[in-house]
């Protein structure tokens, strides 16, 4: 059993973005110039993060993408029943029918359904979980690959053809891109979102075997009657 449960995670993970976003947002300073981002940036050797000007710095629209998605996050981890819930409300459900002597195939008659709902938290996250990883784990590999020509075009080339305006603009764009900063946050996410596939494999693992147990329990109880 994970010693933190997927729900939790991604709740702390919607908290990390809002201070993400707060520090984006007011101080972004903070954030291209903390240790994290020098280290990571050093290590992978990514150039330094371009100087930013304050009237055209994209932190503060990246800030408010994140509170977004961390509401996101919150309201289906909150709408979305969880699997030990589910199944806690059949243990009920069965306990409850035993005492009142009814027939034990209601309980039997729940477990289609009862699992069908449980499995909607475990499929939803586990989608967005392995496509989030496989989007920053692209993000993250493609900057850290990143040559002065990777890009299919250099400002020259584009120059040459469409004219120096248009080829610098594009070029200042992308560059924009391959930076620490990108590279970190792209980093967190891809080791946050495989840590959550890996807690969805264990719990999905735990229920399954309750699961076993719970109708292995009542074909006993059904061949002893």
């Amino acid at each position: 059993m994970a010693f933190f449960s997927s729900k939790t995670l991604i709740q702390a993970h919607a908290l990390f973005l809002f201070i993400l976003a707060v520090y984006l947002t007011k101080s972004p300073d903070v954030i291209t110039d903390s240790d994290l981002v020098f280290m990571l940036g050093e290590a992978m050797k990514i150039d330094v993060s371009p100087t930013f000007s304050r009237p055209q710095s994209p932190f503060a629209i990246c800030g408010v993408l994140l509170v977004a998605d961390a509401l996101v996050d919150l309201i289906v981890v909150t709408k979305v029943p969880q699997i030990n819930e589910i199944l806690g409300r059949m243990d009920a459900l069965n306990s409850r029918s035993s005492r009142l002597s009814t027939n034990a195939s209601l309980g039997r008659a729940n477990h289609p359904l009862t699992v069908r709902i449980a499995a909607l938290y475990s499929e939803i996250w586990t989608l967005l979980a392995a496509s989030r990883f496989c989007l920053f784990f692209a993000v993250s590999f493609f900057i850290y690959q990143s040559k002065p020509g990777a890009w299919g075009f250099s400002s020259e080339t584009t120059a040459g053809r469409y004219g120096s305006r248009a080829g610098s603009e594009a070029a200042s764009g992308l560059d924009q891109l391959k930076n620490r900063v990108v590279f970190t946050y792209g980093f967190i996410e891809m080791m946050f979102w495989l840590w959550i596939l890996l807690t969805l494999h264990d719990e999905r693992r735990e229920v399954a075997a309750r699961l076993a147990a719970a109708q292995a329990a009542e074909l006993e109880q059904t061949n002893a009657q």
